[in-house]
This record gives C-alpha cells, structure tokens and sequence, in this order.
C-alpha cells in the first residue's frame, strides 16, 4: 500500500521515521561504549526531560515524546507519493506531489520536538488488539512546505476539513509554532495516509 519514489529523501521525513525506528529498537543493537569527555566538552552538554514514554489502557493510546530532538532542512524532492489503493471510490495516491520543498533557500522547515504515537482497539487482549493509526508528529513546526500537491490528504485546520485525494495544483502550506503530524490509519472509510497541521494556511 505504500509507495514513495524521489531522486532526494528528504532529511526532515528521515528523521521522523528515524526517530520512531530508534525508540522501539533493542538496547544492544545501538549501544555505544563510554567515552570521558573533556571540561570543556562537559561545560558544553545541557539536557533536561529528552523523552517521556505514556501509555493509557482506557484510550489505548502509546506516545513517546522526544522533546529535546529538532529539526532543521531544506529539503527538495522531485516526487513524493503514499498510498496507492482502491478507496472505495478511485483507485490512487492518498499523496502526490511533485517538485516539493520542504522550507526554503531563505527559511528552514523546523520541527521544535518528536513524538510518536499509536493507538489500539482492546488494548489488553492480545487476542483482539488492532493498531488504528500510527502518528510521527511535532507540536511545534514553523516554515513551508510547497509542492505540485496533484492529490493532497489530510487536513491544515486541525481536522475542521478533511481532505481526501484532492487536487491543490501548486500551493504552499504554512504554519507558524503549529502542530504537525503523518498518520497511517486504518479506518476503512476515512484512512490511509495523511498529512495533518492543526493551524496552516494554504496559498494561493
């Protein structure tokens, strides 16, 4: 169901994926022997909170939260597509887009922390446990992402319109300290991959 071809990966979506594939790895498969650092390295180093992990039974909701973890690209792609199936109406991409820019020559797209988050029906029987949706997200993204958007899916109001296939043309979705996140989710009608701001503005 997924498909993503570009000559340039960009390296703001590498590092969403990144981040989740480094949380749930084994320790001793990214294990580092310890190094003494200098004075002045040790004066250099701050970290207060880098990650939080939650998990609630009731709502079946897992989060990890790498607060301390930002992103800065400008980032070109030639192509970028997700999610080639048969909807129940078309058959097609969830995302198309072509000649995208994630930030600019003159402004970086930047992320101000990760997460990631899942989401399971009867989180408890293991008999019965389904993943709804799977999130890589910010809550605090600044910049713009432009692109041919020839099928767009997702929503830049925080869910108010939910767009599905849709045809942008050349457009720009910016946001200022706005949360983002790429969802896969499950649900038959309404699912599939999606790009989701919850304060953007598209333009023109």
């Amino acid at each position: 169901m997924f498909k993503a071809v570009s000559k340039k990966i960009g390296i703001f979506l590498l590092g969403f994926v990144l981040m989740a594939w480094m949380a749930f790895l084994p320790a001793p498969l990214y294990s580092a022997e310890p190094h003494e650092l200098t004075d002045g390295e040790m004066a250099d180093v701050y970290a207060y909170g880098f990650s939080s992990f939650t998990r609630d039974d009731v709502t079946g909701i897992m989060r990890a939260d790498f607060h301390g973890m930002d992103l800065r690209t400008w980032t070109e792609i030639s192509s970028l597509k997700m999610g080639h199936y048969n909807n129940g109406s078309t058959t097609g991409w969830d995302n198309d887009w072509t000649n995208v820019s994630l930030g600019s020559s003159g402004t970086d797209l930047f992320a101000k922390g990760l997460y990631v988050e899942m989401k399971f029906t009867n989180p408890n029987d293991p008999a019965t446990r389904q993943l709804d949706y799977l999130r890589i997200g910010t809550n605090d993204l600044m910049g713009t992402v432009s692109a041919n958007f020839n099928s767009f899916t997702g929503t830049v109001d925080n869910g108010v319109t939910n767009m599905s296939r849709a045809n942008l043309g050349a457009a720009s979705i910016s946001t200022t300290n706005g949360g983002f996140f790429l969802s896969l989710e499950r649900n038959p009608t309404t699912g599939g991959y999606k790009f989701n701001w919850t304060n953007a503005t598209i333009t023109p």
